[in-house]
């Protein structure tokens, strides 16, 4: 199944995707369910992660049926491979992402996960997995409900990269916050980032000065904290 890259996400481009999302969901869900099938990509319009795995869904519309995600939860994260399960009114599916890609696993409970996936997330075999998988309604909320040591946005350890696009990543070129400063434009040489050619490049550029891992003190509300993200920000215009 095809998957979508995550990387740093310009306004317009951002835009775009939640509008093909919105048009995926009025040619696949039904009419009634449709409202709250947008409120819930409006309500993850700033997380590039979810929008994907969104768009995965509603493109791919796993056997047809016409129901709309209710709600996307994390299951397990693992080195920026996060285990999610999204509900809609009468199933649940496994997914798993990463800032590469996206994949709908299957109906939960019924399509066994693949064994290197099993493995890399700590399990045997799929029965274990079965066994131990909690029930669906103890499940945190994707984005909402979190540790309060994982990043509060996508979801990675202290220590780990961030997803790409994650609005808590601190800049390397600035330390300013990287989703709003200036420097891709700098690096780039360019006034706006319009096309998924310039993010790569920026990616690369990026990958090359050497991004900064996650740690508790750059989560906003962490004390201390903002000020420091606010001068790196102020700095660069």
């Amino acid at each position: 199944m095809g998957g979508v890259k995550l990387i740093m996400l310009p306004e317009k481009i951002q835009t775009r995707l939640v509008e093909e999302i919105e048009l995926f969901i009025d040619f696949s869900v039904d009419e009634v369910a449709r409202p709250m099938a947008k409120k819930l990509v409006a309500e993850y319009r700033n997380d590039p992660l979810a929008l994907a795995v969104l768009k995965e869904f509603y493109t791919v519309l796993p056997e047809v049926r016409e129901e709309a995600v209710e709600k996307i939860s994390l299951f397990m994260n693992q080195q920026g491979v996060l285990l999610l399960v999204l509900t809609t009114e009468s199933y649940a599916y496994n997914v798993v992402a990463s800032e590469d890609e996206v994949h709908i696993l299957g109906e939960v409970g019924k399509q066994e996960l693949p064994a290197e996936l099993l493995n890399f997330f700590g399990y045997t075999d799929n029965d274990e997995f079965v066994k131990k998988f909690p029930p669906l309604e103890s499940l945190a909320k994707y984005g909402v409900e979190k540790s309060d040591e994982l990043c509060p946005v996508c979801s990675v350890s202290p220590g780990e990269l961030h997803l790409l696009g994650c609005p808590v990543e601190v800049c390397p070129w600035c330390q300013g916050q990287l989703s709003r400063c200036d420097c891709r434009f700098e690096e780039l040489e360019a006034d706006e980032l319009e096309n998924e050619d310039q993010l790569q490049e920026f990616q690369d550029k990026l990958e090359g000065k050497g991004r900064i891992p996650y740690e508790v003190e750059q989560k906003p509300a962490y004390p201390g904290t903002s000020a420091g993200l606010d001068e790196g920000e102020d700095e660069r215009g």
